[in-house]
């Protein structure tokens, strides 16, 4: 940023990176002739580099081909394992994790897609390892880099026709396609399978003889196995020593001639100890962690249709262009797991999350067509229900009412009955909900970019025009009414009754890589319009049930994530950004604007979730962990906390203004009510504070020695805004108890426009005085600069206000 050293720079070939705590900025060092001369060099390096592309797939097919599979993986288990301990956070990059994921999922494609070379090498040499593990990191760099920005310049040079729009588009996509996993949290697994699979429990028991309940109890152990298999292992490996530890002394008294390994291996021989040790030594040095049938007991014939056989799949190496790529569509996104040794196995743990609720559908569809159509019924029905059941926890005790009818205008311009999927009013808050049933694409942006925004118009655009219809009923007329199914009045809704009403588009499949951006995806004919419009999936809403435990801050959040919806300067990738931005800089659409301002390149906002990734880390493992907040005084906190358990009609606007406010002034007003709980004990009155500026308002605080007297508040609050010249002002009056905690709280904005004309001249004549006073008071502390702020609180210098 202008004027400010950056924390870290780095640059690659003539581009240079400057990280500015956790804004990022790029540019290119040189004049706009050698510009275009990288851009001209980058276009007919295309050919090239495809070539090397290629060669280094063909490369690592090969390799792979003849070395033994299931060592193979289970050593990229191990290693990438080895790099989420010892990062711990922060100490391996996140360029070496994500290297590290892609010897899991892509070398199981590769094996589950290229034919075997038998016999298979009984070793896996460390140098072929090595190897290995280089090609694969060097492939999808250059293809993440090298080869997205000469093809971007290749279609610039070749096509007269080239937007720049839908090439960022194709470049964000592919780039998610091949590097971006996980869905969801560990921690939120278990209770999206429950969600999705539970409606369908009478289908896998006709198919498989098997309940959905414990389908999902079977998922959630093969995930606690490679997630936390390892940690468990190790403990139970304390267990075994200390119990063998403790048989030792009998067993030398028994023997005493014997030697130490005697001792041991008898005790071994006793059959409790000897079946720990054979299941341990099986998970640490075999492949029960990744035995699916051994660690979940599904049935053969489901597991066996989830599983490739080495070489089996015939789309990833078929023959043409991107032959191999991971531009193509993985096999494990087909089948999550692999056949090797005669065992089903699984290493890729979000090759199974992330696509399990599909492949299963498919599977359903291939072994029972009949029962297309009651699934598609019921997801439809599924995803109706969901966004609702997640919000009423969000905000307990709202009011909904599903499956909405209303008359408007349809496009033809005739008046038609219309459907909105739900409306939900929480305070003064109104939350417009359209869902979509519909699975995104499962085709690669790479070979059917089309297909990705067709996906994209049919869950992101058209249930934010229908949302949108119904938000343009409900402001058609001062009230507005609302029917049911047969179009039976139910209630009338009326506009003015909310500060706040929100368009809220929720998917069943998890896309916010790209229903995130908004407003950003009309270069590709996605024009959401120019309102608000909030795209989430149902993984979102289940991730904000766990985050927040006010419903008002939630409220607040969703205020301020729509104004980042409608600001060109907020492109962030996914839902937990946006969050993490708005836990660490409150209005963030302020920043982002800010700094687009200040900077000639669009900025980039990086590492903002990193306290919500760690937090269900934390949870999921079992450890204590403090819900991710907003740094927060205890004085605002303690109003924040009341206000949300109360049902005081306004609540929520109080709350949003205390909110908005930034960390001086939060703290400031902290500072107030601790200084008023102090005077009222030692003056025995009370002092009644006001702020001017953005966040001008009356402070006013009571307690036991000053009893409440509201007549005395508003008259104090009157007189500032005659003194100020404002038109109104807000009144915020707090109550504690003898231990100074917070029993009530009161707030109403006020205004001259209807008193009485004798009534205003009262005030006004108080208000000089008050000014005479506040002027003379500082006087009398010294010299008042002919530059500084008035004493009277105008808000204006001192020598065009109130100086002689």
């Amino acid at each position: 940023m202008k004027g400010r050293s950056p924390d870290e720079r780095f640059q690659a070939g003539p581009y240079e990176f400057l990280r500015y705590d956790r804004f990022i900025r790029g540019r290119f060092r040189g004049s706009l002739e050698e510009w275009q001369q990288q851009q001209s060099r980058m276009a007919l390096e295309l050919p090239r580099i495809r070539s090397e592309i290629d060669t280094l797939v063909t490369r690592i097919a090969t390799r792979v081909s003849c070395l033994p599979p299931e060592q193979l993986l289970r050593r990229a288990w191990w290693e990438h394992l080895s790099l989420v301990i010892s990062r711990g956070g922060k100490e391996e990059s996140e360029r070496d994790q994500l290297a590290a994921r892609r010897m899991i999922d892509y070398i199981q494609s590769i094996i589950a897609s290229v034919q075997p070379v038998f016999p298979y090498r009984t070793d896996l040499p460390e140098e072929e390892w090595v190897a290995l593990r280089n090609d694969v990191s060097k492939l999808f760099m250059k293809l993440s880099f090298e080869y997205q920005i000469s093809l971007i310049e290749h279609r610039r040079a070749s096509d007269p026709n080239f937007d720049m729009g839908l090439e960022e588009f194709r470049f964000r996509t592919e780039n998610s396609w091949m590097n971006i996993r996980g869905e969801r949290f560990p921690v939120h697994e278990r209770q999206a399978l429950e969600d999705v699979i539970c409606p369908h429990s009478d289908v896998l028991l006709r198919l498989f003889g098997l309940e959905s309940q414990t389908l999902v109890a079977a998922l959630d152990r093969l995930l606690h196995k490679l997630t936390l298999g390892a940690h468990d292992v190790s403990l139970q490996l304390v267990e075994i020593r200390e119990d063998v530890l403790k048989r030792l002394p009998q067993l030398a008294r028994e023997r005493p001639d014997a030697e130490f390994e005697v001792w041991r291996d008898t005790a071994f021989e006793e059959p409790g100890l000897s079946a720990r040790r054979d299941e341990l030594r099986g998970e640490l040095f075999g492949f029960d962690l990744f035995d699916v049938k051994k660690v979940t007991g599904l049935p053969a014939e489901l597991v066996e249709k989830l599983a490739w056989e080495p070489g089996e799949d015939q789309e990833f190496f078929a023959p043409g262009d991107l032959r191999g790529w991971p531009l193509r569509v993985w096999p494990t996104m087909k089948r999550p797991f692999i056949r090797l040794e005669g065992r089903v196995l699984a290493f890729d743990l979000n090759a199974l999350f992330d696509n399990f609720y599909r492949v299963l559908q498919r599977v359903i569809f291939r072994l029972a067509p009949d029962y297309k159509e009651t699934w598609n019924v019921r997801q439809k029905e599924l995803s109706e229900t969901l966004p609702f059941r997640y919000l009423k926890l969000l905000l307990p005790g709202a009011r909904v009412l599903r499956s909405v009818f209303y008359r408007t205008k349809s496009r033809s311009g005739a008046i038609e009955w219309h459907e909105c999927d739900g409306v939900l009013i929480y305070d003064d808050h109104l939350l417009i909900v359209e869902v979509k049933a519909g699975a995104f694409t499962h085709t690669s942006p790479a070979t059917d970019l089309s297909a990705h925004i067709v996906s994209l118009q049919k869950l992101v655009r058209n249930p934010t025009v229908q949302g949108k219809r119904f938000l343009e009923y409900l402001q058609s007329a001062p009230s507005v009414p609302i029917s049911d199914d047969s179009h039976k009045e139910i209630d009338r809704l009326r506009r003015a009754k909310f500060r706040h009403v929100t368009v809220c588009v929720v998917t069943l499949d998890s896309f916010t890589e790209l229903a995130a951006r908004g407003r950003h995806l009309r270069d590709v004919g996605v024009d959401i319009g120019e309102g608000a419009v909030w795209v989430l999936s149902i993984d979102d809403l289940r991730m904000y049930a766990d985050l927040f435990d006010n419903p008002l801050v939630f409220l607040h959040f969703v205020e301020q994530r729509m104004r980042a919806a409608q600001s060109e300067s907020v492109d962030v990738n996914d839902e937990i950004d946006h969050l993490g931005l708005y836990l660490r800089e409150n209005n963030y659409s302020m920043q982002a604007s800010d700094l687009a301002q200040a900077e000639s390149t669009p900025p980039a906002f990086v590492g903002y979730g990193e306290p919500i990734d760690e937090y269900f880390a934390a949870v999921f493992c079992g450890e204590e962990a403090a819900l991710p907040r907003q740094a927060m005084p205890p004085r605002l906190a303690e109003i924040i906390k009341f206000l949300g358990t109360s049902t005081i009609r306004g609540r929520s606007e109080i709350v949003s203004f205390l909110l908005n406010a930034n960390s001086d002034t939060r703290k400031n007003i902290s500072d107030q009510i601790e200084q008023q709980l102090h005077d009222n004990t030692a003056l025995g009155r009370s002092k009644p504070v006001s702020t001017y500026g953005n966040h001008a308002f009356t402070l006013v605080t009571w307690s036991s020695p000053v009893s409440r007297d509201a007549v005395l508040a508003r008259e104090h609050t009157l007189i500032v805004i005659a003194a100020s010249g404002e038109t109104s002002r807000l009144l915020l009056e707090l109550e504690y108890s003898d231990q100074e905690t917070l029993t009530a709280v009161h707030w109403q904005r006020l205004s001259l426009a209807h008193l009485a004309d004798t009534e205003v001249a009262r005030i006004q004549a108080k208000a000089a005085a008050l000014l005479v006073q506040r002027v003379a008071a500082a006087q009398e502390q010294g010299k008042i600069g002919r530059n500084s702020p008035c004493p009277c609180g105008s808000g204006k210098k001192y020598k065009r206000c109130c100086r002689p």
